[in-house]
């Protein structure tokens, strides 16, 4: 695979907060559990910085141990937080996964509304950073609770209107919070915003519209691309006119947490790099799968290791 350099920069805008995980595959000798930085947003931010795009990253953490945490792992990411607000009266969140033997996944978020990442509020500095980009990414776990809803709005609406390529990934998490018909309407705003919407094929997509995949052509703007995760069997991209597919990477996986991420950051990555559909919706199941391999949201490959993974694993 040709190295990618790219003088493009993305501003992604969303929630950060520390992941805990507890694997229950092996109930007779389970290990402590594992704490790793995450947040669906950060992710994008980490794997796109570790590929060597310009990322800077508007949000908030509490000022507390474990956003300290998370500030000093982004900057060793080399990304810019500058636009990263810490908050002394509210709490850094904590994403608290256990995982099955069957792989199976359950989440619990605390806490649950009064997270600090949820307080997100640009000011005036913030805002006119904001526009020094030329692609905003946000996350749907930010439409849950005001006022990073509104903020997050309101930044994607900023861009579209200065022609910035605005990606969205649905990120619904009905699991969580079930999927009400005001949120459904809240999340089809951001949908009419965005330029490119990522999203589970099954469990979002088909939640959103009708469940077939024929058909989601006609819920799309003429200058808007549907990114369909859709996990074994790989991604898709649907238009208003065409439809391509990629197929996945067959690897045995370690842990699936971020693997949504990991595709987000490549398929960016690759977008910004001038590459088309295909080519990005192949980048994007590469840095997935390289994911997957790994333990955590943050095992994410710089340019070089995902060279030599794809060295290794494609055409094997």
């Amino acid at each position: 695979m040709q190295q990618l350099n790219s003088s493009k920069k993305v501003n992604v805008l969303g929630d950060s907060n520390v992941d805990m995980i507890l694997n229950l595959s092996d109930k007779q000798n389970l290990g402590e559990p594992s704490l790793f930085s995450g947040g669906s947003s950060a992710n994008v931010a980490s794997g796109l910085s570790k590929l060597g795009i310009d990322v800077s990253f508007f949000g908030s953490l509490g000022n507390d141990m474990y956003g300290k945490h998370v500030v000093d792992e982004m900057k060793i990411d080399g990304i810019d937080v500058s636009n990263l607000e810490l908050l002394d009266n509210y709490s850094t969140a904590m994403v608290i996964g256990v995982v099955e033997d069957n792989s199976e996944r359950h989440f619990f978020l605390w806490p649950p509304e009064e997270g600090a990442h949820n307080q997100y509020i640009l000011g005036s500095e913030s805002r006119e950073n904001l526009l020094n980009c030329d692609w905003l990414h946000v996350s749907g776990i930010s439409l849950r609770f005001s006022p990073v809803k509104e903020t997050m709005l309101e930044a994607m609406r900023i861009c579209k209107e200065n022609n910035k390529t605005v990606s969205f990934d649905l990120n619904l998490r009905s699991e969580l919070w079930g999927l009400s018909s005001s949120f459904k309407e809240t999340v089809l705003e951001a949908v009419s915003l965005s330029t490119i919407v990522f999203g589970n094929l099954h469990e979002e997509f088909f939640s959103l519209y009708e469940k077939n995949e024929e058909t989601l052509n006609k819920h799309i703007g003429d200058k808007q691309t549907f990114i369909c995760r859709n996990g074994e069997n790989g991604a898709l991209a649907i238009t208003k006119k065409d439809k391509v597919i990629s197929k996945a990477i067959s690897i045995s996986p370690v842990d699936s947490v971020g693997a949504g991420d990991a595709f987000n950051s490549g398929f960016i990555y690759a977008s910004c790099n001038g590459k088309d559909i295909k080519d990005s919706l192949d980048t994007g199941n590469q840095v997935a799968a390289f994911k997957l391999l790994g333990s955590g949201a943050r095992h994410l490959p710089t340019k070089e290791l995902l060279e030599e993974f794809n060295k290794n694993n494609l055409n094997a």
